[in-house]
């Protein structure tokens, strides 16, 4: 019994053994505290794994755009180059004119002084969970809501304007002035019409103040101005331009070898064109066109002569300031170079003498030729007459020798002003007739091939290059002896024309350089 009882007590006794080992195996306490810790943990290991990698990759948080364009996720660096490519680059902005609707001028944001500032701007995006608060903007990105920066802008009036004053030029339609024109016979007051052009400021404020919208929009609408005409109305200075009209403008051909003058006045129908009107004072006026004249003038040239062999050379500048200043013009007549046939028995110096030209001035203008080796049949050329004219011409005086009569008549504004008795070439030297024109004076010349001296002495051409022939008072030996006071009237000089002492003294003061002497046979 005492045996069993304690087999029956050790039976009993392992019941409670085996509860206690289904007891061990339920989790604990500790358990739960490690798995709470890294429910807690994980998140926000994964952010920061997140904020290290955001960091080191330089990333903008999810959600940051540039206006409306999302950057999230975009790299620092890449943020900079798409903000240059996309706001300054590629963007185009169209110039609109409100009122042609077909007009438009596309240019970059920086032909009109706009720049995006790719840094500054990409540097406000990268802030963004950056800052000293970024728990709202990181907790705004997690959840998914955007957020906004705004492009840094810069405006440089300077440029804008540039682009604007070029453009303008293309916009300007000027004011049509009155005007007046001659219709059926009469002369008609047309009415001024209003312009328009670019108003520079205008546009470049708009410009400025709508900066953003317009690079937004990429279109700006220019503010354009009407410009009125400076004369609307001419009607009260009708009665006044047929007076004007009237006014001669005349153009004188002045021919100073056959002394012929030949006066041209300009058409009325051209004159009409030139009718203008002074916008502050309505004075009326004619404005000359220079363009018109060359037409004109090649006219008037060619009815001078129907060979051409006579013209002129003239500035039309030359000619509307004369016209403008009250002036008649003048231009000279050039004779062209001509030829000659020689004649059986004929010599180089009785051609000289026949055609007034010297003899050496055709020697030049025929090469080889000399006084041994002219023939009959040659034809020769013999320079232009105006080639004996190398001065200006003076128009209103002329000095005329006849030979045959031993007389010199001194012309001024076409009137007499004296008759000389003069003495001329000797047979043996003869004074050659012709056209020339005083080219020098010298108060007493000295010809060393005859040993005397030359009072008051005018040369008018060169016999001889360096030999000049001219007009002198009665010559003086160097012995003090007065030659050919008794033979004035008759030939006896060298070739030169001479004078008594006071008409050789009257006639050096009052004929300047440029004088032309004709003499006669």
């Amino acid at each position: 019994m005492q045996t069993a009882q304690p087999a029956q007590s050790r039976a009993k006794s392992n019941i409670p053994t085996g509860s206690r080992r289904r007891s061990h195996q339920r989790p604990g306490p500790a358990l739960w505290v490690v798995l709470g810790a890294l429910v807690v943990l994980i998140p926000l290991v994964l952010i920061c794994c997140a904020i290290i990698t955001f960091q080191v990759m330089q990333w903008n948080l999810p959600g940051v755009t540039i206006f409306d364009q999302s950057v999230g996720m975009m790299s620092y660096d890449d943020t900079v180059e798409w903000i240059d490519s996309y706001w300054n680059q590629a963007r185009l902005i169209t110039l609109q004119n409100p009122d042609d609707p077909d007009f438009s001028y596309i240019v970059i944001p920086a032909d009109l002084g706009y720049w995006v500032d790719p840094t500054a701007t990409a540097d406000a995006a990268y802030a963004i969970g950056r800052d000293s608060t970024p728990f709202e903007e990181i907790t705004a990105a997690l959840w998914g809501q955007p957020q906004t920066v705004l492009p840094v802008m810069y405006f440089d009036e300077s440029l804008a304007r540039q682009t604007l004053e070029t453009l303008s030029t293309d916009l300007t339609i000027p004011a049509t002035e009155a005007s007046v024109a001659y219709q059926d016979g009469e002369w008609v007051a047309v009415g001024g019409a209003t312009g328009q052009g670019l108003d520079l400021d205008a546009t470049l404020q708009n410009v400025y103040v709508n900066a953003f919208p317009i690079l937004l929009t990429q279109s700006v609408a220019l503010t354009m101005q009407e410009t009125p005409p400076a004369i609307s109305d001419l009607t009260p200075v009708i009665g006044e331009i047929e007076a004007l009209i009237s006014q001669d403008l005349t153009l004188t051909a002045y021919d100073p070898i056959t002394d012929d003058r030949t006066v041209w006045s300009v058409p009325a129908e051209i004159k009409r064109n030139w009718v203008a009107v002074d916008p502050v004072s309505y004075a009326i006026s004619l404005d000359i066109d220079p363009d018109d004249l060359p037409a004109l003038l090649d006219n008037w040239k060619e009815s001078l002569s129907e060979d051409a062999s006579l013209s002129f050379d003239v500035n039309p500048s030359e000619i509307v300031e004369d016209w403008q200043n009250g002036l008649d013009p003048i231009v000279i007549v050039q004779h062209a170079p001509t030829t000659y046939r020689v004649s059986a028995g004929e010599s180089l110096w009785a051609i000289s003498l026949k055609l007034g030209m010297p003899m050496w001035r055709i020697m030049d203008a025929n090469e080889g030729l000399t006084t041994s080796n002219i023939e009959a049949g040659m034809l020769l050329t013999i320079p232009s007459k105006n080639d004996l004219l190398p001065l200006p011409v003076i128009p209103n005086k002329r000095i005329v020798v006849v030979i045959s009569s031993q007389r010199m008549t001194v012309y001024e504004d076409g009137e007499v002003r004296n008759i000389y008795v003069v003495s001329t070439g000797i047979a043996s030297s003869p004074t050659m007739a012709g056209v020339f024109q005083v080219q020098t004076h010298e108060i007493n010349a000295y010809a060393s091939n005859w040993d005397l001296y030359m009072p008051h002495f005018m040369g008018i051409y060169e016999a001889w290059p360096g030999f000049m022939n001219g007009i002198h008072g009665l010559p003086l030996l160097s012995s003090g002896t007065r030659l050919w006071a008794s033979s004035l009237g008759s030939p006896a000089s060298y070739g030169c024309i001479i004078l008594d002492l006071g008409a050789a003294e009257d006639l050096y003061d009052w004929a300047e350089d440029g004088v032309v002497i004709e003499i006669t046979p």
